[in-house]
């Protein structure tokens, strides 16, 4: 008989050109490049950011290792990947300024809603039917029924958890872009873009997005992310962000940018 509360396989995995350590499950769904690149696209004056969705921790980590002076958040409703964030969080000594909590991201009325400046997301784009784990939290976590549907659940609770004026930032498919702007409720804006190429000479296949809530404003194209050279090896940016920790500039140069305040709690 299989017992459902025994550990899975676990590595441990250096990130940031060793800087992290991330402990993960051996097998299924793993952190990949996407969390490094979504973590690198939080602009460098957030004060509190908030992860929802954040798995394993690969995406806070490499926050707080970029960002050294800032509170951060970080909500994941599976279990066991909730565990491991939190021993992640507590094996690279950002236990003080990481705050770990177990929760539906989803829920109407969030302790963290209206507190947070950037809110920042990876969420589910794989077809359900590719995703095999008897789990139904680790399955969502994973993979989506409906794309659309799927995706703008987690776009409004994103609205939720951001003050006035405080940006979302927000990784996916790069094929699936109509729908990911389509699920964008009327209270974003002053939208950017920036398509994520394998090389140059491939198609993107991720689109990083960062629009503002309660702020006007049409979309912005910017220059393409590319990961690998024509020989293979990193792009010079990749080789910043995947080693160096570097930031990923998705505010048009020029735009001005007004400052936030964040609720005071007494």
């Amino acid at each position: 008989m299989t017992n459902k509360n025994a550990m899975p396989d676990l590595t441990k995995d250096g990130w940031l050109g060793g800087r992290l350590c991330l402990t993960q499950t051996a097998f299924g769904f793993r952190a990949t490049t996407d969390a490094l690149i979504l973590a690198a696209a939080v602009p460098q004056n957030a004060m509190h950011p908030i992860e929802l969705g954040a798995g394993v921790g690969a995406a806070v980590l490499a926050l707080a290792a970029r960002i050294t002076d800032i509170p951060i958040t970080a909500v994941e409703l599976d279990p066991l990947s909730a565990r491991l964030l939190a021993q992640n969080v507590a094996d690279n000594s950002f236990s003080t300024r990481i705050n770990v909590i177990t929760a539906n991201a989803h829920q109407a009325s969030p302790p963290w809603q209206g507190q947070h400046d950037v809110v920042f997301i990876n969420p589910p784009y794989n077809d359900a039917a590719s995703s095999l784990s008897p789990d139904s939290n680790r399955r969502q976590s994973m993979a989506v029924d409906d794309f659309s549907g799927g995706l703008g659940e987690w776009v409004k609770s994103s609205a939720r958890a951001l003050i006035p004026k405080g940006r979302l930032v927000l990784i996916s498919r790069a094929d699936q872009l109509d729908a990911l702007m389509a699920t964008l409720p009327p209270c974003f804006g002053d939208v950017s873009l920036r398509p994520i190429h394998p090389s140059l000479s491939r198609p993107a296949k991720r689109i990083l997005l960062s629009a503002r809530k309660d702020i006007s404003g049409g979309v912005t194209m910017l220059p393409p992310l590319v990961i690998n050279t024509d020989d293979g090896g990193l792009s010079d940016e990749m080789t910043m962000i995947n080693i160096g920790g570097g930031s990923i500039e998705m505010i048009p140069a020029g735009r001005n940018v007004a400052k936030l305040r964040l609720p005071h709690h007494s």
